[in-house]
């Protein structure tokens, strides 16, 4: 990353932004109505019945929108913020571990050494050879340490252009990107509360010294800068790493270990709730949980590995809720998490509430593209001189209560259960990418892979998904993200056309390029803040938690009524169950896997989907055949790839490029 001295300061344009506006109602209910035509699919009577409920809302939700008008000019940067973090996240009680935080697994090393080997291999009928499997070693490696070091040196090198504004303000051809989201990672962490977490970040943490390392559950707070400020040298983090991977080893053989409070971040968050308020009673406790929120990010040492190595699957399984004991030794409320297994894979998890994965997925591939062309070889420390070791801390949970305990025991059942109940793959399709879709296809990547996962859903359920596809709305101050209903009246024509056996290759292609072209004016319009989603969930707080303006006419009975049943339309919830949870990421090709949780467990995925050149990866997370009522993961990749080889074969003919014609690739 080149940086002039004449480089604007990251935030210099922050005041240029425009606020997130506050479409017109109409244009909202009828984009909505627009959007429902397929989920209702051909229920003529329940169209019907929600145009009817829409056309009595809009008579009585005009006085709505003039409170979220009012209400908008009370808040410092938008209408949406402070209701956004508490309903799509702090109000969460479900568990963060799979459900919320996502996570992503790094590109291997190939001149990793001293690599640890599977007890007994893979035989070939084993049902997971592809999938691969994860070992516990019960020991740490020197490879796994110095691959830990590089990673927290270049992290920090990352969080100082953000220090100093150094980092280049993001565009697009419509101008400046909110830079805001950058600063709301280090030093950022979620605390458990009854009902409704809260997020710690001030001042202090994000000039914190230190980082929060992790292995075997137990807890070590380690300085990376010294106290005057200045970053503490490879050399010295590599021996500390070690006296902590010492300590630990120690402690176990001597059953001297700690329980394990980190399982309770992975948990049901009231339970959390309730033995957070039982630790920061007592001093110490209340200190470690201190410290923790204090450090910048945190940092997971495994015993795990896993085999064969550069299994792709295995290896996104551990970094998503560790491959064998599900949500230990993990931290999940700190907004920034790598883990580094046995033999030096590496992996991320973010915590989601404070910025949305794209800012996180710049950093990391940053950090992750820096640290690949050094070569880690083998260490020349004496680690068997007494060192001083005054730049770690062993933060301790002691004197836990039985209540806690349990609540620990009962938090590692449900996240063994959470973990059991998930299927997740990575899809790595090899064939084309981006180069071939533009050129032969001649549709936006973006819209020819939503297209290809709603086929594909289709195809195996028979039905059509509703689809949440993720659009930023950076173009505004303090803006996240917006809904793309991407399933469209011309997607679901396009997936009958493709299953339709008297359809010809061009009717396939020409319902292709519709869909794609609608895709392309939904996915700008949720940009530019014209959605639907977000509107409809300004105008429900409206209703129910903003105070009637002074000027306001009372709400009659039938208004109120007008109002309730057009929020509780069985069509409007079928058109939110949404059972393809989408989001894109740019090229990023130092990141292996990249996933999330579905949203909805029945027949429901959560896909992130990455379109290179010349491949498209998709991180794809179900739920098991019997907790999902029917999703199948293997069986989406088989049919995605079938799908994807099937809408070449269709462009190719339809444009008469010739299969073998690359020479434009």
């Amino acid at each position: 990353m080149s940086h002039h001295h004449q480089q604007p300061h990251m935030l210099s344009e922050q005041d240029q932004l425009p606020r997130l506006p506050i479409p017109p109602l109409r244009q909202t209910i009828s984009k909505y109505l627009e959007s429902i035509v397929p989920v209702a699919n051909d229920d003529i009577a329940a169209l019907a019945e929600t145009n009817r409920r829409a056309s009595h809302f809009l008579r009585a939700a005009e006085r709505l929108q003039q409170r979220l008008i009012e209400y908008e000019k009370t808040q410092p940067y938008s209408w949406l913020e402070k209701w956004w973090f508490e309903l799509a996240y702090l109000s969460w009680r479900e568990s963060l571990c799979i459900n919320s935080n996502y996570w992503i697994a790094f590109a291997d090393d190939p001149n990793a050494y001293g690599l640890a080997v599977a007890p007994e291999q893979l035989q070939p009928g084993y049902p997971d050879i592809h999938e691969g499997k994860v070992w516990d070693s019960g020991e740490y490696s020197e490879f796994q340490v110095r691959r830990a070091v590089r990673f927290i040196q270049k992290t920090l090198d990352y969080k100082e252009l953000i220090r100093d504004g150094r980092l280049p303000i993001d565009r697009t051809r419509a101008g400046p990107l909110c830079m805001h989201q950058y600063h709301c990672m280090f030093g950022m962490t979620r605390i458990p509360r009854m009902g409704c977490d809260e997020l710690r970040q001030d001042e202090s943490t994000i000039a914190s010294r230190t980082i929060t390392v992790i292995a075997e559950d137990q807890i070590y707070s380690v300085d990376v800068y010294n106290s005057t400020g200045h970053r503490r040298p490879d050399g010295e983090l590599e021996v500390e790493l070690h006296a902590i991977i010492a300590d630990v080893t120690e402690r176990r053989a001597l059953g001297e270990l700690d329980p394990a409070v980190t399982v309770l971040t992975a948990g049901h968050r009231d339970r959390w709730s309730v033995a957070y308020e039982q630790l920061e009673k007592q001093p110490s406790n209340h200190a470690t949980l201190m410290a923790i929120q204090h450090s910048l990010f945190a940092v997971s040492l495994d015993t795990t590995f896993s085999d064969p190595p550069g299994s792709i699957n295995a290896h996104q399984r551990n970094m998503k809720c560790h491959g064998t004991q599900p949500g230990h030794n993990r931290w999940y409320d700190k907004c920034v998490s790598y883990v580094f297994d046995r033999n030096g894979t590496a992996g991320y998890l973010g915590e989601h509430s404070p910025c949305d994965a794209l800012i996180p997925a710049f950093m990391i591939e940053y950090v992750a593209k820096n640290v690949a062309p050094e070569n880690i070889g083998v260490s020349s420390l004496n680690l068997a001189a007494p060192t001083s070791l005054a730049h770690v801390r062993r933060l301790r949970f002691t004197n836990v209560g039985a209540s806690v305990l349990q609540l620990i025991a009962e938090a590692e059942k449900e996240v063994e259960q959470t973990a059991r109940s998930s299927d997740s793959r990575q899809i790595r399709f090899e064939n084309y990418g981006s180069d071939w879709i533009k050129r032969a296809a001649k549709v936006g990547p973006d819209a020819f892979a939503q297209l290809a996962m709603q086929l594909t859903y289709y195809r195996i359920h028979g039905t059509f998904a509703a689809v949440y596809e993720t659009a930023s709305t950076r173009q505004f101050v303090h803006g996240r993200t917006e809904t793309v209903r991407s399933l469209s009246a011309e997607s679901a024509d396009f997936m009958r056309t493709m299953c339709d056996p008297s359809s010809s290759s061009r009717d396939k292609y020409e319902a292709l390029v519709r869909a794609a072209n609608k895709h392309q004016i939904l996915l700008r319009d949720a940009s530019s803040g014209n959605g639907v989603d977000r509107h409809l969930l300004g105008l429900r707080m409206a209703y129910h938690r903003l105070q009637p303006l002074p000027s306001e006419a009372p709400l009659s009975a039938a208004e109120k009524t007008a109002i309730e049943e057009f929020f509780n339309d069985p069509i409007l919830a079928k058109s939110t169950t949404f059972q393809l949870s989408t989001s894109g990421l740019f090229p990023a090709y130092y990141l292996s896997h990249t996933g999330f949780g579905s949203v909805f467990a029945e027949r429901g995925y959560g896909i992130n989907y990455i379109i290179e050149p010349k491949r498209i990866k998709f991180g794809t997370e179900g739920k098991t055949f019997e907790v999902g009522k029917g999703t199948d993961v293997e069986r989406f990749e088989m049919t995605l790839r079938q799908v994807l080889a099937e809408l070449k074969a269709i462009c190719e003919q339809s444009n008469e490029i010739s299969a073998g014609d690359s020479s434009r690739l």
